[in-house]
């Protein structure tokens, strides 16, 4: 099979990975049926791990773009032109830098209500899941390079709390849509240390069912969001 992958630079992680993928499929340069490469071959042509490699693929077989068969590998599914269209003009791939801004403000009009109804609501379940993205987002504490996926698994684990399928959807919208940008925020370990201090404290209130506390740690997050996002891209503007 020919060799159409390049390599990706490895702060692109799993994404960019499933851009190219994607992109790819949109030409027609891999086709329905096409069998990949296996993951150590595929994993030096786009020069990223293995880890990464996985998680992009998680991402295709549920997008349906990829299937994979227990001891026949991993093959390219039949994807149908509306699909095609709408990978070709995912938003997440256009947003522009400038439109961050715009994006955290709107978190932080919603995210602390969110915060609100996940302590009254929340069932030990879910606000254990909201634990696992916590000891998930401690673990990657010394790979910057998967720290935002742990950060929005953790808030995603807080939307689900207020049993608002709205709300879910909205904020992993939203969450999508930043994530590029915000890839290049909480680089600092200094910064990622208390940003992780704060998703504690909200992990806590919303255990302990204090409704105020969550919504009021919620917000001092997402100021420190807003000033670290703006610290570190000086061309952004505050609307």
């Amino acid at each position: 099979m020919e060799n159409f992958f390049s390599s990706v630079r490895s702060e692109r992680l799993y994404e960019k990975i499933v851009v190219q993928i994607r992109k790819l499929i949109q030409e027609g340069r891999l086709k329905p049926g096409d069998r990949l490469p296996g993951e150590r071959e595929l994993a030096e042509s786009l020069g990223c791990s293995r880890t990464s490699l996985r998680e992009a693929f998680r991402v295709l077989e549920s997008e349906g773009l990829v299937i994979s068969k227990p001891g026949g590998g991993r093959f390219i599914q039949h994807v149908d032109q509306n699909m095609a269209v709408e990978y070709r003009f995912n938003p997440v791939d256009m947003i522009e830098k400038s439109s961050v801004v715009y994006f955290l403000e709107a978190r932080e009009t919603l995210e602390p209500r969110i915060a609100e109804l996940a302590a009254e609501r929340g069932t030990p379940e879910q606000v254990q899941k909201i634990e696992k993205a916590l000891l998930k987002m401690e673990e990657q504490l010394k790979n910057p390079d998967e720290k935002i996926d742990g950060d929005s698994s953790f808030h995603i684990a807080v939307a689900e709390c207020t049993q608002n399928f709205v709300f879910v959807s909205m904020l992993e919208t939203n969450l999508n849509m930043i994530r590029q940008v915000r890839r290049k925020t909480l680089v600092s370990q200094d910064r990622y240390k208390a940003s992780l201090e704060e998703h504690r404290l909200i992990y806590e209130a919303i255990k302990n069912k204090d409704v105020q506390k969550a919504k009021e740690m919620t917000i001092f997050h997402l100021k420190n969001l807003k000033e670290n996002v703006l610290q570190n891209n000086p061309d952004l503007k505050e609307k």
